[in-house]
């Protein structure tokens, strides 16, 4: 189902995608920036700024119209992706990999958003507890955001993988968990995370360290069990077939924009976008080292 919608003081079409690729307007005049999420009009709300700059910026190479294209699902924006129906396509680490895995689109810069360009993921539990260790968690519940989430899933689970702990999903915080195992369930949003673990109704939480001291108000009751390293905190990728000029001209109007007050105003209400910037080397070999965990998650997720 396409709804074709008229935000702010833009004449851009918004493309919010619920369904099949094949429904979407493919014209080559068109240039489509592309995101997952399950709240597909903030979500179009968040990306606008951006899409609108692209539509202003690309008239001299034929396009005639932004767009913002929101996925459901890692699987349907890799769809989109292989079918030319998204052109660009920022997210954060993990489905950004996971993307790339499925429909071969090439990663090419790193997105600043609200001023960072890296985090970390953070576990964390109530100091009364009684979970000092991660071995402490068998037998017992964490929560994680959503399946698509970096920081508030996929890096803590890779954590108690490589940890030796079995990981097995749960409906619900009260389902029972074997002596043998770790339970995981979805809160759907990192301040219900906090309150999950705050009430004592999961045994620790997962998110990202910018969120987790911004949440975490009273952090006197808390306890970080598990810091993993540094990396992006958004990545940028194209399709397989971007035209070559088109994808050089888009990599230079990205890299570009805090040099022009049109372009930093387009950055600021992108959710308070600082820049874009090479991705960090360190960050591609961590790609590589965790592909099988990416492919593995790809198949749980199937």
């Amino acid at each position: 189902m396409i709804m074709p919608r008229c935000l702010g003081n833009t004449l851009s079409l918004v493309a919010i995608v619920l369904l099949s690729p094949q429904l979407l307007d493919a014209s080559a005049a068109s240039f489509k920036l592309g995101s997952i999420s399950k709240a597909p009009v903030s979500e179009t709300r968040k990306f606008l700024p951006l899409a609108t700059y692209f539509e202003r910026q690309l008239q001299s190479e034929g396009i005639s119209q932004g767009k913002v294209v929101v996925a459901e699902s890692i699987s349907v924006m890799s769809s989109f992706l292989k079918t030319r129906q998204v052109d660009i396509y920022i997210d954060s680490f993990f489905p950004a990999v996971a993307v790339s895995r499925l429909s071969g689109s090439k990663l090419l810069l790193r997105r600043w958003k609200m001023g960072k360009g890296d985090y970390r993921s953070i576990i964390f539990t109530r100091k009364d507890s009684g979970v000092a260790r991660l071995e402490d968690l068998k037998g017992k519940i964490i929560a994680f955001e959503e399946p698509f989430g970096s920081a508030s899933y996929f890096f803590p689970k890779v954590v108690l993988l490589e940890n030796g702990l079995r990981l097995v999903p749960k409906k619900h915080a009260i389902d029972p968990v074997k002596p043998d195992e770790v339970g995981y369930v979805f809160t759907h949003g990192d301040t219900n995370t906090v309150f999950s673990v705050m009430n004592g109704e999961v045994a620790a939480g997962a998110t990202d360290d910018q969120k987790y001291f911004t949440l975490a108000k009273n952090l006197d009751n808390f306890n970080i069990l598990h810091e993993t390293g540094l990396f992006s905190r958004q990545i940028v990728s194209h399709r397989l077939d971007l035209p070559a000029p088109l994808l050089k001209r888009v990599r230079e109007i990205l890299l570009h924009m805090p040099q022009t007050e049109e372009g930093r105003k387009a950055l600021q209400a992108f959710e308070g976008t600082t820049k874009f910037d090479e991705i960090p080397v360190r960050d591609l070999e961590l790609m590589t080292r965790l592909k099988k965990y990416v492919d593995a998650e790809l198949k749980v997720q199937r």
